[in-house]
């Protein structure tokens, strides 16, 4: 004991352990493929200097994170790909993956991509102007593709939420008026369009007398069961005369019967819907920070085309569940949905559309923010897709499915790489 006590570490070693943390591993640094700008995060951006700060507004990105004492992290500034997770994050790049902004659109919500690989044409919904009943149709066959606007036979307002299923595509529809133009009357709901003809039917828009909020996204499972969020963006955009009359839910509709059942009702905010591939998980989005408020603005700068009400609190939910599918009575039977558990909270923004790829990733558009989350099944975040505005929904095209379009406020972007979408 006294001869430890006679030998006590000198003061220097403390020095040269501090001169070693300042010297440190810079956090981001260039990696991968030259054809994108492309940078890799040491160890998940796990450890910052301790000068870090973050302004708390869910608007401001993780790349505006401040690290005054690592001048690296400016490399995040102008990334288009960030990774994560190398191995696994390089590996769905591919050897030459590219982003590029296709289409400056107006600076209203861009929603509901959804590709027809007969016609190789990708169609996508705008939410808005109030009164707006066209939406757009994006042709692939030629190069550059074609942008042009179109309207259904009868005319649908405000589409927000697709699906491709058996050769048509399924809206779920949040525009809510009874005074349109031409005597248009439309109450929220599912409608089925026919691409070929543009013929489009509500298969439905009521739940027993009572309107839904909003339809906000939509997924089909294999036995051809509509699941779909309902949310009050409807209101908050000047897109519906009334306000939410019932619960924001999760619904499961059944079009062989009219059958319409609830399905989930603890999110603050239900959005975004997918199934993992083999149909076996359910994952939701619940972009909670954002909710109706009470005074119209166009945001910061007059930023959109018109005053919507859509208030951000930070500190609510802004996460990714999963859920277990059961079903009784065998594989065909009435589904339920158990064993919620969250998996990932937003790294900016608030999640959006979701969709899961081939491989059982999932790709999230981050809603108000510029960027698009890869995270694996359990909601490791592997890469982050960076565009150069808003991003509210995602869809894949073409025939290896390696094209990912990210649709959204101002603008749409296509990302080629290797991460392929599902079978269609």
């Amino acid at each position: 004991m006294s001869k430890a006590l006679a030998s006590p570490k000198p003061i220097p070693e403390m020095s040269a352990l501090n001169r070693r943390a300042t010297a440190s591993k810079p956090v981001v640094s260039k990696c991968g493929p030259s054809t994108a700008d492309v940078v890799c995060l040491d160890r998940y951006g796990s450890v910052l200097p301790p000068s870090f700060s973050r302004d708390g507004n869910p608007a401001v990105g993780y790349a505006g994170t401040k690290v005054p004492d690592d001048s690296s992290w400016q490399l995040l500034a102008n990334a288009s790909f960030m990774i994560f997770d190398q191995k696994r994050g390089l590996e769905i790049l591919g050897k030459s993956p590219k982003i590029e902004k296709v289409f400056n659109v107006l600076n209203v919500i861009h929603e509901a991509p959804v590709y027809v690989p007969s016609q190789n044409k990708l169609y996508v919904a705008q939410d808005g102007p109030p009164g707006n009943l066209s939406s757009l149709v994006i042709d692939l066959n030629v190069n550059p593709p074609t942008l042009k606007t179109f309207e259904t036979t009868p005319k649908t307002y405000q589409p927000n939420g697709a699906a491709f299923h058996d050769g048509k595509i399924y809206w779920a529809v949040l525009g809510n008026n009874v005074t349109l133009p031409n005597g248009l009357k439309q109450r929220p709901g599912i409608a089925r369009l026919d691409p070929a003809t543009g013929k489009v039917e509500t298969i439905l828009n009521n739940y027993y007398g009572y309107f839904f909020s909003g339809p906000n996204d939509i997924a089909v499972d294999r036995n051809g069961d509509i699941w779909f969020t309902d949310s009050d963006y409807s209101y908050g955009l000047s897109l519906s005369d009334v306000p939410s009359q019932t619960q924001l839910l999760t619904y499961r509709f059944r079009p062989s019967t009219g059958a319409v059942t609830v399905v989930e009702d603890t999110l603050n905010h239900p959005n975004g819907i997918a199934f993992s591939p083999d149909g076996r998980t359910l994952y939701i989005t619940d972009s909670g920070l954002e909710s109706v408020g009470k005074t119209a603005t166009r945001g910061q700068g007059d930023f959109y085309n018109y005053p919507i009400k859509i208030d951000f609190i930070g500190t609510a939910k802004r996460n990714i569940y999963a859920f277990d599918v059961n079903r009784n009575q065998g594989p065909n039977g009435s589904p339920y949905l158990s064993n919620k558990r969250v998996i990932f909270q937003a790294v900016e923004g608030a999640p959006d559309g979701l969709k899961v790829a081939a491989n059982g990733y999932l790709v999230v558009a981050s809603g108000l923010s510029t960027g698009v989350d890869i995270l694996d099944s359990s909601g490791a975040l592997v890469a982050r897709i960076q565009a150069t505005h808003p991003v509210e929904n995602i869809a894949w095209s073409g025939k290896d499915l390696k094209t990912l379009w990210l649709v959204g406020i101002g603008g749409i972007t296509r990302v080629d790489f290797d991460l392929a979408g599902p079978k269609i």
